[in-house]
């Protein structure tokens, strides 16, 4: 286990939000060259989505993957694209909500926020930061998940909770901290960008 167990997490965040930064600029100016045009406006919104979606789910891999390896124990059967889409796919308990949904609910959103406002470029920017948020919770979560897979795949059957250990670690944290859980039984994340870990325990 890396000293800062998120260390990769956080890489791979910043990669990403740099790619999204680059990827809402060129959406603005191709928007702002067809005059905002309405219908224009939901073609680059989608265009822009899809290229982010696919931005996500390459780094998200690889993410998963590099964590999977990283942890010890694990197993021999790395996660792959399925089972990528299948927690993208999946009800989240943290974020409340099925990432896939969200994406579109976000494309949505930001089309439209741009079609009925005046300022349609902080619609842009405003659209840029709820995606930051969305990546992030996700990587957060990917990362979590993968490592579980890492540990089940290598016959571990429990796991302790233990927090980061700092002034932010909140009251249900603290709380758990400790705690020894079946790996199959734990409780979700009290809230997002979570930062607890879960130690594996060996026979």
């Amino acid at each position: 286990m890396p000293k800062n167990f998120y260390e990769t997490t956080d890489k791979a965040i910043e990669l990403l939000n740099r790619r999204a930064t680059k990827r809402f600029e060129d959406a603005k100016d191709k928007a702002a060259k067809d005059g905002f045009d309405e219908l224009s406006v939901l073609s680059v919104a989608r265009e822009l989505y899809d290229q982010l979606e696919a931005d996500n789910r390459q780094v998200y891999l690889e993410l998963a993957q590099e964590r999977y390896q990283e942890a010890e124990p694990h197993g021999e059967e790395p996660p792959d694209l399925a089972w990528l889409l299948a927690l993208l796919a999946a009800y989240n308990a943290v974020t409340k909500y099925q990432y896939t949904n969200e994406v579109e609910r976000k494309r949505q959103y930001t089309a439209e926020g741009i079609n009925s406002s005046t300022a349609k470029v902080t619609e842009f920017r405003r659209g840029l930061h709820y995606w930051a948020g969305l990546t992030a919770d996700y990587a957060d979560i990917v990362t979590d998940e993968s490592t579980l897979k890492s540990y089940r795949d290598a016959g571990v059957r429990r796991v302790r909770w233990v927090t980061v250990g700092d002034e932010k670690v909140c009251e249900t944290c603290r709380e758990r901290n400790g705690k020894v859980y079946s790996i199959n039984a734990i409780p979700p994340k009290p809230h997002r960008r979570c930062r607890c870990i879960f130690q594996p325990i060996m026979k």
